[in-house]
């Protein structure tokens, strides 16, 4: 099985909202957007973002947002599932954490490669996901010997199959993906760092952008400082579809800390809109690719939050 390949699967089952009168019996409200049944198909696969939902509105709410409290749990894999790694190596801690009473901790263990990939199941599948986490890197948290020196800390989006990760080529129906790593390019082995988004697509299996000043689609170049919380912001919106062709429109963008650090417009994820959209999200943990860490690293998550098929509703 390859890294993050494996199908998802679901536990019970699936409800309906039953005061939307727009979603017919056994529908549930993102598969009757994916139909067309609320905007009809045209609407649908014509608008930039193919969740536009409440875009006639003039404010593009989402169908639902969730809010994860750690604080609520006894287990991180009560909020995630795993698909590598050892899940010893994530834990709720009751220090440090941003707010609240806990938060999750990611060890990469000296000489590993793996924390933990981990997931939050997104029920059908999304088109349009924009997420918030709070992170920081332990004071002690140093990446020498390579440079650079990659280590990813989130999947921001997944489309779970073989294109998704593991050297794997996607062809449109097979998974993709989007992560975000820490990286020693542009900086130095026991900080400030920068980041790094790696996404998997159809036009390049495996595509490194660095957010460095004058990179493309960097806005702004980002630091990361060991013993710091920030905020991190993602938002993925898959591409449209034109007669069964992907456009070159689907989006990723970053936000540290609520300003704009990446803002990408031209990725193709998907030929398959109904089978092949935003399946996962979650914290991550694996440094390098062919090397390992140089010691014991920990990352700490809390406050993780969603909008499915929208963005968060400040304004609106």
């Amino acid at each position: 099985m390859t890294e993050d390949s494996r199908s998802r699967t679901t536990d019970g089952e699936r409800t309906n909202d039953a005061a939307d009168p727009a979603i017919a019996p056994g529908m549930t409200r993102r598969r009757a957007l994916r139909s067309g049944s609320l905007l009809g198909a045209t609407a649908l696969l014509g608008s930039t973002g193919a969740a536009a939902a409440s875009a006639a509105s003039g404010c593009n709410r989402p169908t639902e947002e969730i809010h994860l409290d750690y604080d609520d749990y006894d287990s991180w894999d009560d909020v995630y599932w795993r698909s590598n790694g050892d899940p010893d190596n994530a834990t709720l801690v009751a220090s440090p954490t941003y707010s609240g009473e806990r938060a999750l901790q990611m060890r990469i263990r000296d000489g590993q490669s793996w924390g933990v990939s981990t997931h939050y199941d997104l029920d059908d599948g999304v088109f349009e996901l924009d997420g918030r986490v709070h992170f920081a890197l332990d004071t002690g948290w140093e990446m020498p010997g390579r440079d650079p020196s990659n280590c990813r800390l989130w999947n921001c989006a997944m489309a779970l199959g073989e294109g998704s990760a593991g050297g794997g080529v996607p062809d449109g129906t097979n998974g993709w993906s989007n992560r975000l790593y820490v990286t020693t390019s542009g900086g130095e082995a026991d900080g400030p760092f920068r980041l790094l988004s790696h996404t998997y697509h159809m036009d390049e299996s495996q595509d490194h952008d660095y957010l460095l000043d004058g990179e493309e689609y960097v806005v702004n170049e980002a630091e990361i400082v060991p013993g710091r919380w920030y905020e991190f912001g993602y938002y993925v919106c898959v591409n449209t579809v034109t007669n069964g062709r992907a456009n070159a429109d689907g989006v990723v963008q970053y936000r540290l800390d609520g300003d704009l650090v990446y803002d990408r417009r031209d990725v193709r994820f998907t030929a398959d809109l109904e089978d092949n959209v935003i399946e996962t999200t979650g914290p991550a943990g694996y440094y390098g690719g062919r090397y390992v860490s140089p010691k014991n690293l920990y990352a700490y998550y809390d406050h993780h939050s969603m909008a499915l098929d929208g963005t968060f509703g400040d304004g609106c």
